[in-house]
């Protein structure tokens, strides 16, 4: 009897694209995709947080970051200001066109984790969390020490 390997990688994959054309659909009247979209959570979350706390916080290098930092400056959602107590740094503010976006943001996310928790009791979504979680930190502590050779 053949043993049948259940590969992770594709339902992430398929959560992954069917996640991005979600919320390309979602916030394309925003010029907005997923790709902007955690930028906008986190900041609407941090207010004035530094660009590099930023990249730690979504396990994103930096020049990721500073190309979506700047894409969402460009479209009037978020600002960048020096920090006064160290001129190296910068702290990131939503503009008003950026805070108008806030209950956008909270819909669109509960929406689609409504989507694909239907059918889910109230404790597996919480195990699936608890679990997508777990393994988030695993991919990252990977990376970490693969970074670290």
């Amino acid at each position: 009897m053949q043993e049948h390997h259940i590969s992770i990688g594709r339902y992430l994959s398929c959560l992954y694209r069917h996640t991005q054309i979600f919320f390309e659909r979602e916030l394309s009247d925003y010029g907005l995709g997923h790709g902007t979209f955690s930028f906008l959570m986190i900041l609407s979350k941090n207010d004035g947080i530094h660009q590099e706390k930023l990249s730690r916080f979504l396990n994103i290098d930096k020049a990721t970051t500073a190309r979506a930092i700047k894409r969402l400056m460009l479209l009037g959602y978020v600002e960048r200001k020096q920090d006064p107590k160290d001129r190296r740094a910068y702290r990131l503010h939503l503009t008003k066109k950026g805070l108008s976006l806030k209950p956008i943001l909270a819909r669109t996310s509960a929406k689609w984790s409504e989507i694909l928790t239907a059918g889910f009791d109230s404790e597996e979504r919480i195990r699936v969390l608890e679990l997508l979680r777990k393994m988030s930190c695993n991919s990252v502590n990977f990376r970490e020490s693969v970074l670290h050779k």
